[in-house]
């Protein structure tokens, strides 16, 4: 399994971190503590290691060069200790040498003091990150929208297509970004979520009067049923979506026991959808009291049949009658379908107790 990307940063930097220190403890450790006796033993060191010395101190070799000559000096006994004068001073044959030593130290000191600063704010972000993991989606306000899935079933030789009602729960977070909009869905879903955000983002602004250009904007949206997810797509829940962003923004309670359904058109209206009766019936089933549908969309389309015989044969005759949804809403699971016409009518609804 990969790991997160702040993961492997943090690796990265605690990699880098190490190296650095240990380069520090080495090189102060020689420095401060060692110095090779020029006089004594010029003959024992290798040539190699002066020119890797000398080379180092011009910057024209790496830092591990270096403390690889320095480990082999070590091994091979020919450093060995020599005590600081009390005025701190080094006592080294060549100052200039030293002082080349010394500015070397203190870069190695700043690349540290910097990574370490660098660690300490992955640190702060690594916690952030898990904070926000763990609280997600308890803090985050949220709205339940009903939508409809297509069955289609098949007896070997025709195909018909029937629909059935789905819940989808809806979150949105608000974050200090750049004014992006983002949907967050477990399954791709097509681009109707994404234009229906868009829009409720910008039908916010004009409602509440509040600049999102300096916000990131985004709308999670789940379903019990994932596969429910992956057949529905975002434009019957622009209005609800709509509602939730306003509502948070406000800082409005949204009223749990009403639900609805139509999309959001740039002017604020409610758009008209499909399928209103198989959505009510999902509202129903779900426990809503109110359910909100377009202008003009609260009706049932009801067929009724008869029959006719005339000799062997009979004729099968059926009409569609639309009848009004409320009543019939209310005598199976007692819930209210209301027509709306822009989203102030459904934020009285919803932002009542």
């Amino acid at each position: 399994m990969r790991k997160p990307a702040y993961q492997v940063a943090r690796d990265l930097v605690m990699k880098k971190l190490a190296i650095i220190t240990l380069s520090l403890v080495l090189i102060t450790f020689v420095a401060m503590g060692y110095s090779i006796n020029a006089f004594a033993q010029e003959s024992s060191i290798p040539n190699w290691i002066k020119t890797t010395a000398r080379w180092w101190s011009q910057n024209q070799t790496s830092d591990s060069d270096f403390l690889m000559a320095i480990q082999y000096l070590i091994d091979h006994g020919m450093l060995h200790t020599q005590v600081q004068s009390s005025s701190g001073v080094l006592n080294m044959s060549d100052n200039q040498q030293n002082l080349k030593l010394l500015q070397k130290i203190n870069d190695l000191q700043t690349r540290y003091d910097t990574l370490q600063s660098k660690y300490n704010l992955l640190l702060q972000q690594v916690r952030s990150i898990t904070a926000q993991s763990s609280t997600s989606g308890e803090n985050n306000a949220s709205i339940s929208a009903v939508a409809v899935t297509p069955v289609i079933e098949s007896d070997g030789f025709f195909e018909t297509t029937s629909y059935q009602g789905s819940i989808l729960k809806i979150t949105v977070e608000i974050r200090d970004g750049t004014g992006l909009v983002l949907v967050n869905t477990a399954i791709p879903t097509g681009v109707d979520f994404q234009s229906s955000a868009h829009t409720a983002v910008m039908v916010a602004q004009n409602v509440t009067g509040i600049d999102l250009s300096k916000k990131d904007v985004i709308f999670s949206v789940s379903s019990g049923n994932n596969q429910d997810l992956q057949a529905v797509d975002g434009g019957s829940a622009g209005g609800a979506m709509t509602v939730l962003l306003v509502s948070e923004l406000l800082g409005k309670q949204i009223n749990n026991q009403v639900l609805m359904t139509g999309t959001i058109q740039p002017d604020g209206t409610i758009g008209q959808i499909g399928e209103a009766d198989v959505k009510a019936d999902a509202a129903g089933q779900y426990g809503a009291k109110i359910f909100l549908v377009p202008q003009g969309q609260a009706v049932s389309s009801v067929q009724n049949c008869s029959e006719k015989n005339e000799g062997p044969v009979t004729y099968q005759t059926c009409t569609t009658e639309q009848k009004p949804l409320s009543p019939i809403m209310e005598s199976k699971y007692g819930m209210r379908v209301i027509e709306i016409n822009t989203i102030q009518d459904a934020l009285k609804y919803f932002n009542s107790s």
